[in-house]
């Protein structure tokens, strides 16, 4: 049982710290590529559903963007306090802003996802901004993101922290800036091998023409994320056309950070209920996100197993050091490489992540399974929704192939 459990540990964080040597290796293969001075029109797609207290200062951002071909489409997805007037109260002063009202939900896309295409159907630009409402804009962030959109460019993945360098306050909000910074690195990387993954509904920015030729958002729409990660996927595939990633300041989007631990948990608990949704999901990022969920449980096991059973305390120090050892190397790599030494601190902020992120990640993997975070598109009439139309399918196939022998 003991030969057993080891063998599964190193079967699990090996993968993951050979996946942690592809990021170091990504880093390294981060090229300073030629800039578009192109000015296509440009539409910012905000969607805000009951946002009155963090609405207003992210218009307050947006309008100090300087660039010059520029609408903002803020979508009021069927608000209930005073979200709606607020939006009003920006394009009665500021006429580059847009109300658009959503007045009913969709049958076919999930709330957010209805959101943020019934914004694109009401713009006009060639090149879609799309963003939160919780968050915050350097003044050339558009600019910065329309300036990596080469001929064969259809997505600019951006880049999201939720505080700026040496800002975090407490200890919390320096292990959520790790974790996003760790979030950005991976997707980054990855994007160098031309793997198109991941990115943050904060921050993407795509051609209408990709959108358009992928079919829109599509039977994917139906997916708690498929403005984020399963969108990025679609517009990866499409022939002859790049997915890329900005992470120069101006492109940096500042999120809203949690306010305590609990809530920290319970977003990541609902980041990772997503992934229930296997469907549409590209099947080597599942087997990353599996690998990722399913170290982290077991070391994590193991760990706490350690005081009790001291033939396991070897090879756990052993998969431990070497996991630490990857770890810190790329992040001083990573927050050398974008000016986030302050992630660094003296290499104790990153050590202190590193140490808690198997735990981390444990904890919020199996509570999603316990109690699956609340999403809007609700995760089991997603679900039903499928499988009804698979047993449909599956009805008509069959009848299909007993008509020539009624």
């Amino acid at each position: 049982m003991l030969t057993t459990f080891i063998i599964l540990l190193y079967a699990l964080v090996l993968p993951y710290i050979a996946l942690m040597l592809m990021v170091i290796v990504g880093m390294y293969r981060a090229k300073n590529r030629p800039l578009s001075d192109k000015q296509p029109r440009v539409s910012v797609i905000i969607p805000a559903h009951n946002e009155e207290d963090k609405l207003a200062a992210t218009l307050e951002s947006l309008s100090k963007q300087d660039y010059p071909r520029l609408e903002f489409v803020i979508v009021n997805d069927r608000s209930k306090d005073a979200t709606e007037a607020i939006i009003q109260s920006f394009a009665a002063k500021d006429k580059r802003f847009k109300l658009v009202n959503v007045l009913a939900p969709s049958r076919r896309l999930a709330p957010k996802v209805n959101a943020v295409n019934t914004g694109i159907q009401n713009s006009s630009g060639e090149i879609i901004v799309a963003s939160d409402a919780d968050c915050q804009y350097p003044e050339g962030w558009v600019a910065g993101m329309v300036s990596h959109f080469e001929e064969d460019v259809a997505m600019v993945v951006g880049y999201v922290e939720s505080t700026r360098a040496g800002k975090a306050k407490n200890w919390v909000e320096r292990f959520e800036s790790t974790d996003w910074f760790t979030l950005m690195l991976v997707a980054r990387s990855l994007t160098h091998f031309g793997w198109k993954f991941a990115s943050s509904a904060n921050n993407q920015a795509y051609r209408r023409s990709a959108f358009e030729a992928i079919g829109g958002f599509g039977a994917s729409g139906r997916a708690p994320s498929g403005d984020e990660d399963l969108l990025t996927q679609r517009m990866g595939r499409l022939p002859g056309m790049r997915v890329v990633f900005a992470s120069t300041p101006e492109t940096r989007v500042l999120t809203k950070p949690v306010p305590n631990l609990l809530a920290l948990l319970k977003q990541r608990k609902r980041w990772v209920s997503r992934y229930h949704h296997t469907l549409h999901y590209h099947p080597a990022f599942m087997a990353s996100i599996g690998v990722l969920g399913f170290q982290s449980i077991f070391l994590s096991i193991a760990v706490l197993l350690t005081p009790f059973i001291d033939a396991l305390v070897p090879w756990v120090f052993g998969i431990w050091l070497a996991k630490l050892a990857v770890e810190l190397y790329g992040m001083n790599l990573g927050t050398r490489q974008l000016e986030r030494r302050d992630l660094w601190g003296n290499g104790l902020v990153t050590l202190n992540w590193a140490f808690l992120h198997p735990f981390f990640i444990a904890t919020v993997s199996i509570w999603s399974f316990i109690k699956p975070g609340a999403w809007y598109a609700g995760a089991r009439s997603y679900r039903k929704r499928f499988l009804r139309r698979r047993i449909r399918e599956f009805g008509r196939k069959v009848k299909s192939s007993l008509v020539p022998f009624v």
